[in-house]
């Protein structure tokens, strides 16, 4: 019996080597960052250009506009002042000072600025009315804005005012006024003198009033800062509501009855309260901070 003997072991495939690297190209970059460099200077130059260019634009339109069209002329308004009863201003931008003065009429005198030939005087029945440019045109944008003064016969005195301002700012020096609305959307508000009454909201900016024998004062602050200071006879009446921003009150030394709701913010009531006085302060405090002290 013959043995057959196993096959050999086939060999192993010898495994190629691994083809090697091709050389790196001459000049090859190694980095993007020279080419990220290269843009943004690029791009930072660009940039350069257009504000050189839109610079030149602007100044070039607030030329035109200051010397072309009349837009920054002197301007005088007239009306008749006989019978009034009521001052309304509606002030999109600019400056307005209010003054009483020995005259008949009543007088509207606009200097310098973007805009100075489109304010307005106009009497309506027993109202004088004054209105100003829009603030999104002209003269907000290049900076150049206009100046008011409305000049009242002193036998206007004790009048009815509804003020508001929507940008810019408001004065009034040792004003007469009776029921006295004022309506601040930005910008600022300074008067002085005399009122019956004060209803003031200020929705931004600064408003600083100081009157004297204010019977009732109520002031509504969404945002900004109110410096009240009455003087004169105590006010029977007081209502502050604030939802954001300061008000500092100093009113004439005496009793108060206070009563207050505070969700948010601070009360610094220096006043104290004395039940059923017959001046009341009704304070409301969404946030912000409202301060209460004598003068």
């Amino acid at each position: 019996m013959s043995t057959v003997p196993p096959p050999a072991p086939e060999s192993a495939q010898p495994i190629p080597p691994a083809p090697p690297e091709p050389p790196a190209r001459p000049g090859a970059p190694r980095s993007a960052a020279p080419r990220v460099v290269a843009t943004l200077v690029g791009a930072f130059g660009a940039l350069v250009i257009l504000g050189s260019l839109g610079s030149t634009a602007i100044a070039t339109a607030s030329a035109a506009v200051s010397g072309g069209g009349g837009g920054s002329s002197s301007t005088d308004s007239t009306v008749d002042a006989a019978g009034v009863a009521e001052l309304e201003t509606e002030v999109g931008a600019g400056s307005l000072r209010i003054e009483f003065a020995e005259v008949d009429d009543a007088t509207l005198e606009v200097t310098r600025g973007w805009g100075a030939d489109q304010w307005r005087l106009e009497r309506n029945e027993d109202t004088i009315r004054v209105s100003s440019p829009d603030r999104w045109w002209g003269g907000w944008m290049f900076g150049d804005r206009s100046e008011a003064v409305l000049t009242l016969p002193d036998t206007l005195e004790g009048i009815d005012a509804d003020l508001t301002m929507n940008a810019g700012d408001l004065r009034v020096i040792d004003g007469d006024f009776g029921d006295l609305d004022l309506d601040l959307g930005a910008g600022s508000i300074d008067i002085t003198g005399s009122a019956r009454s004060v209803d003031a909201t200020v929705s931004a900016g600064q408003a600083d009033l100081e009157l004297s024998d204010v019977a009732e004062a109520d002031v509504t602050l969404n945002a900004g800062d109110m410096d009240l200071v009455l003087t004169g006879t105590q006010p029977s009446e007081m209502t502050f509501d604030v939802s954001a921003g300061r008000v500092t009150a100093t009113v004439p030394e005496g009793e108060y009855d206070i009563t207050s709701e505070v969700s948010a913010g601070d009360l610094d009531n220096g006043l104290g309260s004395t039940p059923g006085a017959r001046s009341t302060v009704e304070v409301s405090v969404t946030a912000g901070q409202v301060e209460l002290r004598a003068g």
